[in-house]
C-alpha cells in the first residue's frame, strides 16, 4: 500500500474510531495491538497485518453504540434576587402558566413554583439573602438540556447566562453513564481495599446489598470523599439499579456503570466557572476524574507499579484538572450575619466608651485586629470576583441603613 493510501486509511480509521467515542486504548485492546502501533497506524506512518487489519475494520463495522455519555445530572442554583418570575423566564425559558404554584416550601421560603416533581423553585418576597433557588433533578436536567438544544443552545452558554445574572451553584452533579462496562466496580472497590489507587481523597466508603427474598445482588457501590465534604466521588452498578427500578433483566439495563462527581458550595461554583468555558463535557469529565485519582496494579509507591491497563484505556489521553479540595473559607453571608447579631453589642458598648473618656479603643482594636488565613482567602475570592460579591454587600449595607433608620425613628 502507498503512503498516500497508507495516509488515507489512518485517516479513515480515527474519524470512524472517534465516532464511536472509542478511544485509542479502547480500540486497540479490542483487536489486540499497542495503543502506540494504533497512533502510529492513524497518522498513516505504519502498516498492520492483513489480519489485525480486518480486525479493526470488522470493529468499526459495528453498529455505533456509544461507549459512554458525560451528563449534567443534578443542580441547585441560589440567586441574590427576590425577582423569581423574572429569573425563570429568562433561565429557564419556561412560561409560569407551565409550573404547579404551591403555597408552602421548605427551609423559610413563602412559596414554590415545581413542574412535574422534576425542577423546583423556592422563592422569597423581600429577604434577598434568601433570594431565589432553582433546582433541577436528574430528569430536570435532562428537560432542560432538550430546551437548550431545541434552541440551538448548550450547558456553555445556560452556565454563562446564569453567572451573568450572578447565580451561584451550590450543586453540580457531572456523571458519565457507562454503556459497555468498561471498569468493574467490585474490582475498583478491591483496589481501594488493597491500597492500589492514588487519589487526592482521603476517605473512602463502599457499599453492596442483596435482595434476601429474590436472591439477588443489588449492586456495588464505591464512594471517595465524605458525606460532609465539597467534591465526592461515588461510582456504582447502574444496571443492578436499573434492574430493580424497572424490573429487566441485567442484560436488558441500558447503562452498566454509572460515574457521578459531586460539588457542592464554593467547589460547585468554581466548577460551573470552568463548564461555562469549555466547548467538551465529555473532555472535562475525564480531566476532572483523572486529576482526582488514578488505579494502578499495585501500591503506586512501588517503584515497579504501572497504572491499571483497563483505568488507561478508560481515561484515555485525557489530562487532569484538579479544582482544589483545600478547606473553603466561611462565607461572606456567616461573617456579616455574626457581626451583626453577635458582635455589634459589643462595638456599640465601646463606643459608647470611647465617647464617655474620649478616648478611641474602638479604632484601635480595628488596628490591632489582623485577619485569620479563612478571611484573607474570603477575601481574595471576592476581590477575584467582586461582580458575584457586590450584590450581597449592597444588600447587607442596605439591610444595616434601614436598623440604622428604625433606631433612630424612635
Amino acid at each position: 500500500m502507498n503512503q498516500v493510501n497508507q495516509h488515507n486509511l489512518g485517516e479513515s480509521i480515527r474519524v470512524s474510531r472517534e465516532e464511536r467515542g472509542w478511544t485509542q486504548r479502547y480500540l486497540a485492546e479490542k483487536v489486540g495491538i499497542s495503543r502506540s502501533l494504533l497512533s502510529k497506524v492513524e497518522k498513516g506512518t505504519r502498516q498492520l497485518s492483513e489480519e489485525k487489519l480486518n480486525l479493526i475494520l470488522d470493529s468499526l463495522q459495528e453498529a455505533v453504540v456509544p461507549v459512554n455519555r458525560v451528563l449534567i445530572d443534578y443542580l441547585t442554583i441560589h440567586f441574590f434576587s427576590n425577582q423569581h418570575l423574572k429569573l425563570i423566564e429568562e433561565i429557564i425559558g419556561m412560561p409560569i402558566e407551565r409550573f404547579e404554584e404551591l403555597d408552602y416550601a421548605p427551609k423559610g421560603y413563602i412559596g414554590q413554583y415545581v413542574w412535574n416533581q422534576v425542577i423546583t423553585i423556592r422563592y422569597s418576597i423581600d429577604d434577598t439573602v434568601k433570594g431565589t433557588v432553582m433546582e433541577f433533578s436528574g430528569q430536570g436536567c435532562k428537560h432542560l438540556a432538550m430546551r437548550l438544544k431545541t434552541a440551538k443552545s448548550n450547558w456553555q452558554e445556560f452556565f454563562r447566562k446564569v453567572l451573568a445574572y450572578q447565580g451561584n451553584f451550590t450543586r453540580i452533579d457531572f456523571t458519565l453513564d457507562d454503556f459497555v462496562g468498561s471498569l468493574s466496580i467490585p474490582e475498583l472497590k478491591r483496589k481501594v481495599t488493597l491500597g492500589h489507587v492514588w487519589t487526592t481523597f482521603q476517605v473512602s466508603e463502599s457499599h453492596g446489598g442483596t435482595d434476601i427474598i429474590n436472591n439477588e445482588s443489588n449492586g456495588e457501590t464505591l464512594y471517595l470523599g465524605s458525606k460532609k465534604s465539597q467534591c465526592r466521588f461515588c461510582f456504582y452498578q447502574k444496571d443492578y439499579e436499573q434492574r430493580k427500578r424497572r424490573g429487566i433483566s441485567l442484560e436488558e439495563a441500558e447503562v452498566k456503570n454509572r460515574f457521578e462527581l459531586r460539588y457542592r458550595k464554593e467547589k460547585a461554583q468554581s466548577l460551573a466557572k470552568i463548564i461555562s468555558k469549555t466547548h467538551d463535557l465529555t473532555k472535562l469529565f475525564f480531566e476532572l476524574l483523572n486529576g482526582a485519582i488514578c488505579f494502578y496494579d499495585r501500591d503506586p509507591n512501588d517503584p515497579g507499579a504501572k497504572v491499571d491497563k483497563k483505568w488507561a484505556a478508560f481515561i484515555g489521553n485525557h489530562g487532569a484538572i484538579t479544582i482544589s479540595l483545600e478547606a473553603i473559607p466561611q462565607s461572606f453571608e456567616k461573617s456579616m450575619n455574626w457581626l451583626i447579631h453577635g458582635v455589634s453589642p459589643s462595638l456599640a458598648f465601646i463606643a459608647q466608651v470611647d465617647q464617655t473618656f474620649h478616648s478611641s479603643l474602638l479604632s484601635l482594636i480595628v488596628e490591632q485586629g489582623e485577619m485569620n488565613p479563612r478571611q484573607i482567602k474570603l477575601l481574595q475570592n471576592m476581590k477575584a470576583d467582586p461582580e458575584y460579591y457586590q450584590e450581597e454587600v449592597k444588600y447587607y449595607e442596605r439591610k444595616l441603613q434601614s436598623i440604622s433608620n428604625e433606631k433612630t425613628s424612635y
